[in-house]
């Protein structure tokens, strides 16, 4: 039933994440879904990372991971970390472009809370299509939470609207 997947095979070798991601294709478009996949190495909360530009997507590596995988879209590593980031960010624009002239898919951008509304602004007009957005949402659902739990017998049923209205208040500040 789902339209869409995203595999991350950026912890693969470069030719792993190549075969993975091809089956990976080959199985979801059985189903009539696309499939978003990754290349480079997104650093921060899933590697353990702080140097976040250290996998930086190569045009080339992009071009050829495109071209022998089929994916619909490609999310790329250029100064973007997964979770908080632990240093200010500093996306490679230049890279971005460059990418974005290299390939024939939507490029996404991986790693998306915590930047500004000009590094958004900035990273759409170089050529991502798709921004992923989890943490600064996530922080929001937890405060909301604890804000309305701090009286004692409440429930998880108590909560959940106002958890839900941060949650959607959150996502309209993002859009």
């Amino acid at each position: 039933g789902f339209t869409s997947v995203m595999f991350d095979g950026s912890h693969l070798s470069v030719e792993e994440n190549i075969a993975k991601t091809k089956e990976v294709v080959a199985l979801a478009k059985g189903y009539g879904a696309a499939v978003e996949a990754e290349i480079g190495c997104v650093g921060g909360s899933e590697d353990g990372s702080v140097d976040i530009a250290m996998h930086c997507t190569s045009p080339e590596q992009a071009k050829i991971f495109a071209e022998r995988t089929g994916v619909d879209a490609l999310a790329i590593a250029v100064g973007n970390a997964h979770g908080a980031y632990k240093l200010p960010p500093k996306l490679d624009f230049e890279r971005i472009r460059t990418i974005a002239k290299t390939v024939d898919v939507p490029l996404v951008l991986h790693g998306g809370s915590g930047l500004t509304d000009d590094d958004f602004r900035k990273a759409i007009k170089d050529g991502i299509s798709k921004v992923n957005i989890f943490t600064d949402i996530n922080v929001s659902a937890v405060e909301a939470f604890f804000r309305n739990f701090s009286e004692m017998n409440k429930g998880i049923i108590d909560v959940v609207p106002a958890v839900r209205e941060a949650i959607k208040q959150s996502v309209i500040e993002k859009m």
